[in-house]
C-alpha cells in the first residue's frame, strides 16, 4: 500500500507552495469547492485560517517553486523594511542635526563691492598670521593662537553680511604659499556653508577656526604626501599631519575643547573609513562631519597637486557618490545647497561659448549669477571686463537672448594671470555697472 507523506502544522505556519490534505474540520463546513488546496498566495492562507486552527500538509503534491518564490517575496517585504527604517533613521538624524545647529537666518548686509574691500585687510591679515604660526611651530617657537581666532571671528561676520566677497578673493588671490590659501580657503567654506546652513556665530567661529589650525600639521608633512592626497584613500604620510596639529596645539597651550574636538575627529568617516580610530556615523561630533565635508570639497577642485583639479560641478558629482558611505545622505545635500554647483569664483563656460568667473551668485536661480566674462567665444582675450549680469536675460524675450552657465571649467583650464587681471580690475573700479545685452 502506498504510504503518503503527511505534515500537520498550525495554520500560522502555512507558507506558497504548501498543499493542505486535512483541516481540523469536515471540508463540507467550509466554502472550498473541493477536498485539498494549494497555497498560492496570501489570501489562500486567510481563507483556511477563517476555517481551521491546524492542518496536514500533503509533501508530494506540494509546489517547492512557489515556496523558493515566497522566499523572494518575504526577503523583498525584509528589504523593503529595512529601507524604510534607514530613510526613517535618515530623516530622523537630519532633523536632529539641523534642529540642534541651524537655527538662524541670515540676510545679506552689504553688496559684494562695499565688503570686498572690507574683507581685502582681513583676508591679508589671516595670511600673515597662519604664515607666521607655521613657521613658528616648524622652529618650536610660541604663536599667538588666540590673535588668530580674533582674526576667524573676523571671517565670520564678513560671511554673515556677504558670503560672495571672501569666496571671490579665495578664488582670485595668488600667494607664494598655497598651504596658507589653502586653509583660508577651508575657513571660507566653514564660514559660507555655515552661514547658508543657519549656524550660530559662535559654532561658526569654532568651525572656522578648526579648519584654519589643520593647516598646522599640513606644513609640517611632505609636498609629495600632500601631493598624493586621495578622499578615498588616505596615505599613512598624509594622516601623520594630524597627530602633528594635535601636538602642536597642545604645544601652544591651546585648550580650546570644541575646536580640538573638531580637529581630532574631522578625518573621520561615518563608514569607519576614515582615521586616527575609524569612528561611524553619530560617534563623529556634527561640526567635525562638516568640516571633512568641507575639506573633501576643497580639496577636489583646488588640490595640493594643480593638475588634478576637477570642476565643482564634478565635485557635486563626487560627493554625491559618497553620500550614505563617506558622508551622511542629508549632510551631503544640504552642503551642495549651500554652496550651489557653481560657487562665487568659479570658472564657467557659458551658453554662448564665452568662458568668464562667477562674481557674485543669485542664490535663487544658480544659473543667473553675476559673471565676468575673461574669454570669448573665438578664445580670444577680452581686454574690456565687465561684470555680465544673467539674470536680466530673465526679462528678455527669445530664445537667442537667454544666456546662461552652461558648465563649469577647472581652474587648470585658463591661466593665472587672467584671474589676477579680473581681481585687478575689480578692486581699480569705484563702482560696477552690470552689462545688459542690447
Amino acid at each position: 500500500m502506498l504510504e503518503l507523506e503527511y505534515q500537520g502544522i498550525p495554520v500560522s505556519q502555512l507558507k506558497l507552495g504548501m498543499y493542505v490534505s486535512r483541516l481540523d474540520i469536515p471540508w463540507e463546513r467550509t466554502h472550498f469547492p473541493i477536498q485539498g488546496i494549494l497555497i498560492r498566495n496570501l489570501q489562500d492562507i486567510e481563507a483556511i485560517s477563517n476555517y481551521s486552527q491546524f492542518v496536514l500538509i500533503d509533501e508530494e503534491k506540494s509546489q517547492p517553486e512557489l515556496r523558493l518564490q515566497n522566499h523572494r517575496i518575504n526577503t523583498a517585504v525584509k528589504e523593503r523594511a529595512v529601507n524604510v527604517r534607514a530613510q526613517l533613521k535618515k530623516k530622523t538624524q537630519k532633523a536632529s542635526w539641523k534642529k540642534k545647529h541651524c537655527k538662524e537666518n541670515y540676510k545679506i548686509e552689504k553688496t559684494i563691492q562695499k565688503e570686498m574691500r572690507s574683507s581685502n585687510e582681513i583676508f591679508g591679515k589671516l595670511e600673515k598670521q597662519i604664515s607666521t604660526m607655521c613657521e613658528h611651530t616648524m622652529r618650536c617657537r610660541r604663536t599667538n593662537v588666540e590673535a588668530m581666532v580674533d582674526s576667524t571671528a573676523q571671517i565670520v561676520e564678513s560671511v554673515i553680511r556677504n558670503p560672495d566677497a571672501l569666496a571671490w578673493l579665495c578664488r582670485i588671490r595668488d600667494t607664494r604659499k598655497p598651504i596658507y590659501m589653502h586653509t583660508i580657503r577651508l575657513a571660507v567654506w566653514g564660514g559660507i556653508v555655515g552661514r547658508q546652513l543657519g549656524m550660530n556665530r559662535t559654532a561658526l567661529t569654532q568651525l572656522c577656526a578648526a579648519l584654519l589650525m589643520t593647516g598646522i600639521g599640513k606644513s609640517h608633512i611632505s609636498e609629495k604626501a600632500l601631493a598624493g592626497y586621495c578622499p578615498t584613500k588616505t596615505t599613512l604620510d598624509y594622516q601623520k599631519h594630524l597627530h602633528e596639529t594635535l601636538y602642536q596645539l597642545d604645544q601652544m597651550r591651546y585648550h580650546s575643547a570644541d575646536v580640538v574636538q573638531i580637529i581630532g575627529n574631522y578625518c573621520e568617516r561615518i563608514d569607519g573609513s576614515g582615521f586616527p580610530e575609524h569612528k561611524r556615523d553619530a560617534a563623529i561630533p556634527f561640526l567635525a562631519r562638516l568640516s571633512g565635508l568641507i575639506e573633501t570639497y576643497e580639496l577636489l577642485i583646488n588640490p595640493y597637486d594643480a593638475s588634478r583639479a576637477i570642476s565643482p560641478a564634478n565635485a557635486v558629482v563626487f560627493l554625491n557618490r559618497c553620500k550614505g558611505q563617506q558622508f551622511e545622505v542629508s549632510l551631503v545635500e544640504e552642503f551642495i545647497k549651500a554652496i550651489g554647483i557653481y560657487p562665487t569664483g568659479t570658472l564657467v563656460e557659458l551658453s554662448d561659448g564665452q568662458k568668464g568667473v562667477v562674481f557674485s551668485q543669485n542664490y535663487e536661480k544658480r544659473l543667473r549669477a553675476d559673471v565676468i566674462p575673461i574669454i570669448s567665444a573665438h578664445g580670444n582675450i577680452i581686454e574690456k571686463l565687465q561684470v555680465l549680469d544673467l539674470s536680466y536675460t530673465d526679462r528678455r524675450e527669445g530664445e537667442d537672448d537667454q544666456v546662461y552657465i552652461r558648465k563649469g571649467v577647472p581652474s587648470s583650464n585658463i591661466p593665472r594671470g587672467l584671474l589676477e587681471n579680473a581681481h585687478n580690475w575689480m578692486f581699480r573700479k569705484k563702482g560696477v555697472k552690470s552689462l545688459f545685452f542690447s
